[in-house]
Formats: structure tokens, C-alpha cells, sequence
């Protein structure tokens, strides 16, 4: 059954990219590699038109759910979407080491585009019936989300080997639903990211 309804799933991720002229590239790599060497699980891209997942790493499904969902935001070109394309290199430029005024609200909003994202991914696992715990992924989810603001202090990106939603440290010690502060970190989980090696 849940085969089915992945391979239903992925054929309608190809269908819709396919309709939209997006380029969909499931790679045979444990990571792939977006703007200036930054290693991540998989992007998509509404400039450049691309939908990238690496597959060959435990959790690709999800992680190709999650970059449909910022598929979907490009369609619709919801609020959060609409905001973060103001300045869609900002983070990535920042992390590269130039100055910018009011990171910490840019931050912000690339945190607030990923949780609207995560929230229609949830939709989307529940839709298609897919072989992904959502109390499970729902913790991924909010700790990659809290992710942006540790990104704040630590002014570097996490390695695809040691990412919040990959180590059980810091995503098991997370909420199994979306509500929590994502406005600012606690200690709590400050601790908890920062003992991880996050």
C-alpha cells in the first residue's frame, strides 16, 4: 500500500514540475550542493526553476515532500513566499561573511517561510498517505525551523552529517506539534543545539 502511494506521489511531483517547468533532478548522492558549496538534503529553486533532492540518504521522501511544499508556496506565492523573495540571497550572502543590516529579521523570514512550508508538507504526508510518522517528522521539522534562529548566533550552517532534524539529540527534544515560540530560542533549546555540535 505505501509503496503504491509513494511511487503515486513522486509521479506527481514529476507531473507538476513537468507543468510547470520546473526541472526535477532526483540525484543517486547522500548531499547535494546549492549556491556557494552549501551542502544540504535537497532545495528547490523558483528562480532558476529546480527541484533538487539528494535520494540516497535515509528520509529522502521527506525531504523531497518538503521541497514540493516550497514548490507549492511558489505557486500560490503565498505571503511567506512573497516576503523571503525580496532578498532571496540575504541568509546565504550573510553566512558567506558580509555585513548586512537587519539580519536578524531576515532570518525571520526565511524562519517564517519554512514554517509555513513544514506545515503544508504535513498536509502533504497526510494527503498522500505516505510512509512518514508525522509526530516524527513534525519534530524534524520544528527543530529545523528553530535552526534559523541558532543560525543567528553561530553565523554558520550545519553540516548535512550533523543537521537538527538528522540528530535525535535535538529533534526528539522537540514538540510533536507546531506550536511552540519560533519567534525567539529559549535557553532550553539553546542548550540542546548547542551541546549537539549544531
Amino acid at each position: 500500500m505505501y509503496k503504491a502511494n509513494v511511487k503515486q506521489f513522486v509521479d506527481f511531483v514529476r507531473s507538476e514540475c513537468k507543468a510547470n517547468g520546473v526541472k526535477l533532478m532526483l540525484r543517486k548522492r547522500t548531499y547535494v550542493v546549492v549556491s556557494r558549496n552549501l551542502k544540504c538534503s535537497g532545495y528547490f529553486d523558483g528562480i532558476n526553476k529546480e527541484l533538487v533532492v539528494a535520494i540516497n540518504q535515509r528520509g529522502w521522501l521527506g525531504v523531497l515532500v518538503h521541497e514540493f511544499a516550497h514548490m507549492t508556496q511558489w505557486l500560490d506565492n503565498c505571503k511567506a513566499w512573497k516576503d523571503s523573495m525580496n532578498h532571496p540571497d540575504d541568509v546565504d550572502d550573510w553566512l558567506n561573511g558580509k555585513e548586512l543590516k537587519n539580519i536578524k529579521r531576515t532570518i525571520a523570514v526565511s524562519r517564517n517561510l519554512e514554517l509555513d512550508n513544514e506545515k503544508r508538507s504535513v498536509k502533504l504526508i497526510k494527503q498522500w498517505n505516505l510512509p512518514i510518522d508525522i509526530k516524527d517528522y513534525t519534530q524534524k521539522a520544528n527543530a529545523y525551523i528553530q535552526f534559523y534562529n541558532w543560525l543567528y548566533f553561530t553565523r554558520r550552517w550545519c553540516s548535512p552529517d550533523n543537521s537538527p532534524y538528522k540528530n535525535p539529540k535535538v529533534y526528539k527534544e522537540m514538540p510533536t506539534v507546531f506550536r511552540m515560540n519560533y519567534r525567539k530560542m529559549s535557553d532550553k533549546y539553546m542548550k540542546i543545539f548547542e551541546e549537539a555540535g549544531i
